[in-house]
């Protein structure tokens, strides 16, 4: 499970399986983010990234506890099989809920002005009082790290304040505008997928 990030942020989900082979394709992961054309949206990664206009794109990978990746001496625990089918639920649960709310609160209609809004007032200063997010595809993506047991609780406002840049900063040594994740989860090193 990653972060996509450029100037727009969305979650990497599972994609829908009929199969336990499909659940576990790479091919079949999907790129959920907040639209202003459709709402919210899961649409296959790949399929996303290749029609991106964005200059740069960065692939944040996260890590569950006791996760050693690039460790070809490293075999995966019961614990860390049981740990993937957790996240995996919690985020295809996230993303049937959110996909369809959006639909059916016509949540395309609301997107821009959210946006717009939200960059005003953290300009301003006034972010901490705009009761809608400052950035909604970073609150999205906060929302989804909440659900997976990925992010540490966090208060409604604090998700709210969240902006995709926040990801990016470690939280050992910054407490304010970072992401905390739950003890033992970790964002690995980010891996550029396209640079200009």
């Amino acid at each position: 499970h990653c972060i996509a990030h450029s100037k727009w942020i969305g979650i990497i989900v599972p994609g829908y399986a009929s199969n336990t082979a499909q659940e576990s394709d790479p091919s079949n992961l999907l790129l959920m983010e907040a639209t202003a054309g459709q709402g919210i949206v899961a649409r296959p990664l790949l399929q996303r990234l290749e029609v991106s206009q964005s200059r740069s794109v960065i692939l944040m990978p996260l890590a569950y506890p006791n996760e050693r990746r690039n460790d070809p001496l490293y075999e995966e625990t019961e614990a860390d099989v049981t740990m993937e089918k957790i996240v995996r639920k919690n985020l295809q649960e996230f993303r049937d809920r959110w996909v369809t709310l959006s639909k059916e609160k016509r949540y395309e209609r609301a997107h821009s002005t959210l946006g717009l809004l939200g960059a005003f007032m953290y300009a301003i200063g006034y972010h901490d009082r705009n009761p809608g997010p400052t950035s909604p595809s970073a609150w999205l993506v906060t929302m989804a790290l909440q659900d997976a047991k990925a992010a540490q609780s966090m208060s409604e406002r604090h998700s709210k304040e969240a902006k995709p840049e926040d990801f990016l900063r470690d939280y050992r040594f910054q407490d304010k505008d970072v992401i905390r994740l739950r003890p033992g989860w970790r964002f690995l090193a980010p891996v550029p997928f396209r640079e200009t």
